[in-house]
């Protein structure tokens, strides 16, 4: 079944010339639509993590050709996806247009190894990116909150997105995350100045923004518009998308500010399960990160940065 793909109108321009290019150079109907795949799975991942195509580089390439690991793809399955977007990125270039920094060739030798432990940030520099928001707004509040749940227990925007209120277990001093497609739920213990935020966003934000929300929808797309998910969600978006993927886009663009090192909410989530596995034990980490192999957790063990530089040159030579 062909893959099918929601794009805004500015990369859907840039794919179809992209298909154009590789058909004017007389490659084969179906290697031109199979590249075209291949691109586009690696956009619509993106897209999940909340990044934008010029946010990408080497690390997004090689945290990508994990997520196809982890989905069971073969090396070189693999790196017909890698090869694909290398020609994508070099006809981007070609016609000018935005596009990340030139990864150069990409070839995968043998296995992956550890490739989602690397630009991590530290304890300090993290706890940094929660006390150095200011709340100033319902937004800002409630962005607040998500940094929180991003910086100390390590969310995914899929958890983010499938909270609800009843979740929050406040007077246990808890949150309940419930399972997703790819990870187990669990219960994680909240820090007790978080506790006071949820609560206030919780009882006095969260019902202002849910007011405003169903207040402006009036003409906007009524027939497609469910407001019980709205009023399910724990998270509400402020600009009437169906999601929080927007929310935490422009949120990156503020925590950047705050430390030019960061780069999006998957590099939290690495870096605080890495953290724990300083001070925990590999099984209670596993359960914590809502991991469902122990295998997963492993890869983010790492004793000296030196070492893990090394081997993704040796398994990832992008030179």
């Amino acid at each position: 079944m062909k893959p099918v793909y929601k794009f805004t109108a500015e990369i859907r321009v840039q794919l179809q010339s992209y298909k154009s290019s590789q058909q004017q150079q007389g490659y084969a109907v179906n290697y031109v639509r199979q590249n075209s795949n291949y691109v586009g799975t690696f956009l619509e991942w993106l897209e999940k993590q909340s990044l934008t195509l010029q946010q990408s580089g080497f690390t997004e390439v090689l945290d990508f050709a994990d997520w196809l690991k982890q989905q069971g793809h073969s090396v070189n399955h693999i790196n017909k996806h890698l090869s694909s977007l290398r020609s994508y990125f070099t006809h981007l270039q070609n016609e000018g247009c935005p596009a990340p920094v030139a990864i150069g060739p990409i070839r995968l030798k043998g296995g992956i190894r550890s490739m989602a432990v690397h630009g991590l940030l530290e304890k300090p520099e993290l706890e940094t990116l929660y006390e150095n928001y200011t709340i100033k707004d319902e937004r800002s509040h409630r962005n607040k909150v998500i940094i929180g749940l991003l910086v100390y227990q390590a969310l995914t925007r899929e958890e983010l997105e499938t909270l609800r209120p009843e979740n929050l277990k406040l007077r246990d001093g808890k949150i309940q995350v419930p399972a997703t497609g790819k990870l187990n739920g669990r219960i994680l213990n909240l820090q007790p100045f978080q506790i006071i935020d949820l609560q206030e966003y919780v009882l006095l934000i969260r019902p202002k923004i849910l007011a405003e929300r169903m207040a402006e929808r009036g003409g906007r797309k009524p027939d497609k518009y469910q407001p019980a998910k709205d009023i399910q969600r724990l998270f509400i978006s402020m600009h009437g998308q169906e999601d929080i993927k927007s929310s935490l886009l422009h949120l990156n663009y503020t925590l950047r500010k705050t430390n030019p090192k960061y780069k999006h909410a998957i590099q939290i989530r690495q870096s605080v399960i890495t953290e724990w596995l300083k001070e925990k034990d590999l099984r209670t980490v596993q359960y914590m990160a809502g991991h469902r192999y122990v295998s997963s957790t492993e890869r983010y063990q790492t004793n000296n940065l030196e070492d893990l530089k090394e081997a993704l040159n040796k398994y990832h030579p992008l030179r």
